[in-house]
């Protein structure tokens, strides 16, 4: 016993920074947590309620109200999360708290893998510890990731499970044995079962098995992948005598995002809500298919605007979280304030960690930057909203704690030309989108004046 003290007291002393951050992180999401106690509505009041009825026996429904193929239970992302929520209240009964301290956990471990994640990216260069501290402490602190703790999101199961999966990546691409792709796969299956954009990274680690001659790793990653679906395909088909691996909301959004007068974010056309009501939401995946492909090719000009429009949504930093039912007056104000400074401070150095990074010869790195820029893509195609931003930010994270650590070790580091680079793009991005949606600021910024 005294020899496992010892050992425990002696990892606390070597690694008291990060102890630090990741007590501070879980401490301040249990405190914003049972502070506004916030109740659900909207999308979390849906998982809510398909939490219970999968709990009380009636499976995956949202509504009971009618027949299956017309529930609006497929249309949320997921069924992780509300698996998850299911197995919560199954234990400690339908109670908001011990969702909250999970998800703080989750939180916390999630600042903690990428903290260990830096570790072993930057393995070889000087300074490693800082830039993981820095990393976590990103993660650990950022305002929208304590806030999504508080709720019943979606987004604190994935980012957990997707870091999860990177961890586990890059450990193997430093020792990985081949049952480690059997680990990868299963990861991976899981953070897409939460969130089905995480599939999209699947491509980077089949080449990577691919490039260093591990077919057969490749293999069993894929076979794993598979058999992390079947089940939740198998379901469906049974259900809806349909193949859907993914449920109905993928589809769904290429109409949403995509129609003649659209902005390209989280907003309905009439149209689509009126077939949604008629046909349900099975039907609606093919029509919002063909609904996506007429307008490429009537409108294909107004589609490349809705693209370069959502890119420049999905970076801007006047676009903070916060506008949320639950928040009003200066704590609302303050919650803004403290999200877009944030937003400033990973966007900017992010950026100059990624220029000043092409030029460094780190294979891990190049697969990072690979990752980073394939997370957004299927964003910039269909809607983008503020909360979908967050897969980005741990890879963004540890970008800039890279250049953090650069620049405070150079002299003047304020006349870098990376950085002033960085900050120029990023706020004449958000000055852009600032003049393009003035009014709906000018609508939003009138709750304070």
């Amino acid at each position: 016993m005294k020899k496992a003290n010892n050992k425990v007291n002696q990892f606390l002393r070597d690694n008291k920074a990060i102890v630090i951050i990741l007590l501070l992180s879980f401490a301040l999401s249990i405190f914003y947590s049972f502070y506004f106690q916030i109740k659900p509505l909207v999308d979390f009041q849906a998982y809510d309620n398909i939490a219970i009825n999968i709990v009380d026996g009636y499976g995956y429904w949202e509504t009971l109200v009618g027949d299956i193929e017309h529930d609006s239970a497929i249309t949320r992302v997921g069924p992780l999360y509300q698996y998850f929520l299911a197995g919560v209240y199954y234990i400690f009964g339908h109670h908001y708290e011990p969702v909250w301290i999970l998800q703080a956990i989750l939180h916390t471990l999630t600042a903690w893998l990428v903290y260990l994640t830096c570790l072993l990216i930057f393995k070889d260069r000087q300074g490693r510890k800082k830039i993981a501290l820095i990393v976590a402490a990103i993660i650990g602190f950022y305002p929208d990731l304590i806030e999504a703790s508080a709720m019943l999101m979606i987004e604190n199961l994935y980012l957990f499970l997707n870091c999860l999966a990177l961890y586990v990546f890059f450990r193997y691409f430093n020792k990985g044995n081949i049952w480690s792709a059997v680990l990868i796969g299963l990861i991976f299956g899981l953070a897409t079962l939460a969130r089905p954009p995480v599939l999209f990274l699947a491509p980077v680690v089949l080449f990577f098995f691919y490039s260093k001659k591990r077919i057969m790793a490749g293999a069993l990653f894929i076979i794993t992948l598979l058999l992390v679906f079947t089940p939740w395909i198998v379901r469906n088909y049974i259900v809806y005598d349909k193949f859907m691996p993914f449920g109905a909301a993928g589809a769904y959004n290429f109409w949403v995002g995509n129609y003649h007068g659209a902005n390209g974010e989280q907003e309905q056309s009439q149209e689509a809500r009126d077939y949604y009501t008629a046909y349900g939401p099975i039907a609606i995946q093919g029509e919002a298919v063909r609904q996506f492909k007429n307008f490429v090719v009537e409108y294909p000009l107004e589609f490349v605007k809705l693209t370069f429009l959502r890119i420049n949504k999905y970076f801007s930093i006047v676009r903070p979280m916060g506008f949320w039912f639950y928040q009003s007056g200066w704590s609302q104000f303050l919650f803004l304030l403290s999200s877009g400074i944030a937003s400033v401070i990973l966007f900017i150095f992010s950026l100059g960690g990624i220029i000043k990074s092409i030029k460094l010869k780190n294979e891990q790195l190049n697969y990072l930057m690979a990752l980073t820029i394939i997370t957004p893509l299927i964003i910039f195609i269909t809607v983008v909203e503020t909360r979908y931003r967050f897969q980005i930010y741990p890879l963004l994270a540890i970008f800039a704690g890279y250049f953090l650590v650069y620049l405070f070790s150079r002299p003047k580091f304020w006349l870098n030309k990376a950085l002033w680079l960085a900050i120029i793009i990023i706020f004449v991005n958000g000055f852009i989108d600032l003049l393009l949606s003035m009014e709906r600021f000018k609508e939003r910024l009138g709750w304070f004046f």
